[in-house]
């Protein structure tokens, strides 16, 4: 046969061939085998699995699976047992050969798992081999698929018997587990229940940190609890316009309004609603000197469709190194040891960026008028000693996300990804034939002279521009640099894309940064226009914050323009935040080598000292 147990001879073994394979739906398990050389009917090959009150599991019913096979072999029979479940080979490896003590204390099926153990044990008394083989489930193995279907039965159908019902003396925790819609966002709640493990664990953990987000959500609306006395203030500012701070009044007058938009949605019944309602017209008034939820770590981890759960993915990836995971929790929490913070805990009295004085420094350049040394500061390029690792991140991000997005093309894509690996320059790329027949460089150049002088010339430039203002202002068209390029053809469309990573301590730091990169390009978009009307041109711009935030549905909606799998979606923005996280600390521990040099781990806490009494 051509498949896997096949192309290695397994059905080709001199004794019985058995698969078996275990159930576990909704609470309901199964166990089922197919003896694939069955001569007579010796038990039933398949039976329902008791005990589901102390929780349902897969690994219980394929345990029962086997011992089912074995207790309707043989003792004198060789047996090759085909399954797809990895843990039962362990659970049995533990028992065979030399080695430490094994005992059952603590196995959750110690009760099946005990007796096929003495089948096991009678079976090597009698010198028979047992081979267990571990087949890849749903390929198509015709054993493993016909076993399957026993499985599924034995859940269903009413006349099948159950085994293994006797409780034991554990204690059984009940929970309701959220199961997230993709893309859709509804979440559903089922009701589990089982010992204690590692799902209890999880859901122990779970509900403490809810209750973390609910005192949160009531101390943000605590203010708004005081409905009588918000009341009673504004109606008399209103009434004496001259006595009371302009300000303060325009503040509760914009509070009091979306007070009463809470209660026109009649949510203020439900306590839960209120709190959300509170919340969100909360988020609405904006305040970026303020965070909603009192603290700024708060924010940023309870903004919702900003890619939490793919960052805790992150931050519990055993391959990750604990020092790479801690500094992403400090920058989260915002006790990034730059001059600022230090400043901050008393640590140190000047928060001047000392990576830009060394640079002025070594230049020969006045060292007056520093700037602070904060994390958005040495996490920008604008930070001299920092600009080559922040350009670097970006390329490292944003290379891996432009390859990713090429390869995950749909097959009917007529999308061309224009130099994948560099970013080029308009004169660079309207050397290219397939630029030169959108439009020609010469019309190009008319069209973007009377956009170019729109644009705020910056100091830098100011020299440049006196000296030959017509001149400056083509250079300045031709020089722009794109990030990405794609073009359809066919279509006749043409995408400019540009990446931008953001400081995302603000809920809009995905608008701020689209208008931001939008008036950059926005003299080449209107020029191409301007200059091929019969084109289409469109800029997508993907924003990423230093932390780790990806907006999803906006980034999933650009993923979708771009003719990407649906299927491959969620995996590339599971890699692009890796990516942004690994491109973060890359920048921080460049950050700590250029200021406190190398330094050995403390002996006593395994953290590495960097001075200033501060460990990281």
């Amino acid at each position: 046969m051509g498949t896997e147990v096949g192309m290695l001879g397994g059905y080709g073994f001199r004794g019985q061939v058995t698969a078996g394979d275990g159930s576990d739906k909704q609470g309901k398990m199964g166990a089922g085998y197919n003896k694939l050389r069955r001569k007579k009917k010796k038990q039933q090959p398949e039976c329902k699995v008791g005990r589901e009150e102390e929780g349902s599991s897969s690994n219980r019913p394929e345990l029962a699976a086997f011992f089912l096979a074995l207790r309707d072999t043989l003792i004198e029979e060789p047996l090759e047992y085909l399954c797809d479940n990895q843990s039962l080979l362990k659970a049995v490896a533990r028992w065979i050969g030399e080695g430490g003590k094994a005992t059952l204390v603590g196995s959750p099926d110690a009760d099946i798992l005990a007796a096929a153990i003495e089948i096991l044990r009678k079976r090597i008394a009698a010198g028979t081999a047992t081979f267990l083989v571990k087949v890849k489930a749903h390929r198509e193995e015709p054993a493993n698929e016909g076993d399957d279907v026993l499985a599924d039965k034995a859940i269903s159908d009413p006349k099948v018997g159950k085994e293994w019902c006797q409780r034991t003396n554990r204690a059984v925790f009940p929970w309701r587990k959220p199961c997230r819609e993709a893309r859709a966002g509804n979440v559903t709640y089922q009701d589990r229940h089982s010992t204690f493990n590692n799902s209890v664990r999880d859901a122990i953990r779970k509900g403490a940190a809810e209750n973390e987000v609910q005192k949160h959500e009531e101390k943000l609306t605590g203010v708004w609890r005081q409905i009588s006395t918000l009341r009673r203030r504004y109606e008399k500012w209103c009434k004496d316009d001259d006595t009371e701070d302009c300000t303060h009044k325009q503040r509760y007058k914009e509070s009091y309004r979306s007070m009463v938009k809470v209660l026109q949605q009649n949510t203020w019944i439900d306590d839960r609603k209120f709190l959300k309602s509170c919340v969100r017209a909360r988020a609405e008034q904006g305040n970026v000197n303020h965070p909603a939820y009192g603290t700024w770590t708060a924010d940023f981890m309870l903004r919702q469709n900003e890619s939490r759960a793919f960052l805790g993915k992150y931050l519990n990836d055993p391959r990750v190194p604990w020092r790479y995971k801690r500094r992403e929790m400090m920058a989260i929490t915002g006790i990034i040891p730059v001059a600022k913070w230090l400043a901050k805990i008393k640590q140190r009295s000047d928060v001047s960026c000392r990576l830009c004085k060394r640079a002025r420094e070594q230049r020969g350049a006045s060292t007056g008028n520093l700037p602070e040394e904060t994390y958005g500061h040495i996490n920008s390029a604008f930070s001299d000693g920092m600009a080559t690792t922040v350009t670097d991140a970006h390329h490292f991000i944003w290379r891996h996300l432009y390859a990713s997005i090429q390869t995950a093309q749909t097959p009917t894509s007529k999308l061309r990804f224009v130099t994948p690996d560099k970013e080029s320059s308009m004169s660079t790329l309207w050397q290219e034939e397939e630029f030169k027949q959108i439009c020609s460089r010469e019309s190009l150049t008319e069209k973007a002279a009377d956009i170019e002088k729109t644009i705020v010339v910056k100091e830098h430039e100011r020299a440049r521009y006196d000296f030959d203002p017509t001149m400056f202002c083509e250079n300045r068209f031709w020089n722009r640099r794109l990030d990405g390029k794609v073009i359809n053809k066919n279509h006749r469309t043409l995408y400019i894309l540009e990446f931008k990573r953001s400081s995302d301590r603000n809920n809009d730091f995905l608008r701020v940064k689209e208008d931001e990169t939008n008036e950059q390009h926005r003299s080449i978009i209107e020029a191409l226009r301007a200059a091929a009307p019969e084109w289409t041109f469109e800029q997508i711009n993907f924003v990423a914050g230093r932390r780790g935030a990806v907006v999803e549905d906006d980034f999933y909606n650009k993923l979708e323009k771009l003719n990407v799998q649906a299927g491959k979606r969620d995996k590339i923005l599971l890699a692009h935040v890796q990516r942004i996280c690994e491109a973060h600390d890359t920048v921080m521990r460049s950050y700590y080598q250029q200021i406190h040099g190398s330094s050995e781990a403390d002996a006593t806490t395994s953290m590495e000292n960097i001075g200033e009494q501060v460990y990281v």
